[in-house]
């Protein structure tokens, strides 16, 4: 995240006591999986920062719920860089690609899966020990849902349509991975959510406003690597176009976007207290839903502003492109 932009997140900095062990030891499990081959490979990947942000998102979990987490964080970033090449702007390659891997959803590994498909495999085989159906259920569903929308991503990015703004976020709720994630801390932190909880109006909003919050992150801090590459898919850029504003106005704006998103946040906070008592939770159904407003919600919110003010992934040494001006000049862009 660009230094001189703020963000007020009213929630404490938390990060795991197993982070230094777990942060020393996260190479090991996508090197054991081949889907890190060499030593260049691995520089790249530790450069991201990827297991410091899953000791931010779960800070309540060590030793193998952590080693979980980040595993579960590396192999995000392994997948999300796949649609970096051809299968990114090409929606019939990134449905075969996408194909391979949901199939981890629908029975026994196929021994010819690609090797992301076996480190999800991997990741879901330890997620679900331990969990209900209900949860297991609903985990695949938003497992489906995340993997699928790079598809819809790629046919914006092939030039055949032009994405607006509307349409862009309904998308990227999607990418961005929220739900999957989220769904990992309770698993993580051993907080499953009863499903009567999950499925209210007020459970709905806060997991919106942590999606929201997260997407309007990360096209802040990744404006610089995607204007680099010339992906005019981030909402910096989609506003610009749209309503002829600066990049300073766009910034601005969605920083006032997540301010009100954090507020609408804290003021569902103090509904649950009242939709314990109308849903007749018992005590161990309102202290796993608790932890999981302060472990899974909470910290996916402070965790993101966290990283992304840390992580390499956005350094500038990934933002250097001779041809940035020509870029936004022909996507009707005044810088």
């Amino acid at each position: 995240m660009p230094q001189d932009i703020e963000f007020h997140i009213p929630f404490p900095a938390r990060r795991s006591p197993d982070a230094d062990r777990a942060v020393a030891d996260h190479l090991a499990w996508p090197r054991a999986l081949d889907m890190i081959t060499t030593d260049e490979a691995a520089r790249r990947h530790a450069k991201g920062n990827y297991a410091d942000l899953a000791t931010y998102f779960y800070p309540a979990a060590t030793g193998p719920d952590l080693d979980l987490g980040v595993d579960l964080m590396s192999w995000f970033f392994l997948y999300d860089d796949l649609f970096d090449g051809p299968a990114g702007k090409d929606p019939v390659e990134a449905a075969r690609l996408v194909a391979a891997v949901t199939a981890v959803f629908d029975g026994p590994e196929d021994p010819s899966a690609p090797l992301i498909s076996r480190g999800l495999a991997d990741v879901w085989r330890r997620t679900v020990e331990g969990m209900s159906a209900d949860y297991r259920d609903r985990a695949a569903r938003h497992w489906r849902d995340y993997l699928t929308g790079y598809v819809d991503e790629a046919a914006g990015r092939d030039g055949a349509e032009v994405v607006d703004s509307r349409r862009y976020l309904a998308i990227r709720r999607r990418t961005i991975g929220v739900l999957p994630t989220v769904d990992m801390a309770e698993r993580t932190s051993h907080c499953e959510v009863p499903a009567r909880v999950y499925e209210t109006a007020v459970m709905s909003a806060m997991l919106q406003i942590a999606i929201d919050v997260n997407v309007l992150f990360n096209d802040i801090a990744s404006l610089e690597k995607e204007l680099a590459v010339g992906d005019p898919n981030n909402l910096v850029l989609i506003l610009m176009r749209e309503r002829d504003w600066t990049r300073e106005r766009s910034i601005a704006h969605m920083q006032n976007e997540v301010r009100t998103r954090v507020d609408q946040f804290l003021l569902l906070e103090t509904v649950l207290p009242g939709l314990y008592d109308a849903l007749d939770l018992d005590a161990a159904e309102r202290d796993r839903t608790d932890r999981f407003r302060t472990d899974g919600l909470r910290t996916v919110i402070r965790g993101s502003q966290d990283w992304h003010g840390s992580s390499g992934r956005y350094d500038a040494e990934f933002a250097v492109s001779v041809g940035r001006q020509a870029f936004l000049e022909d996507l009707g862009i005044r810088s």
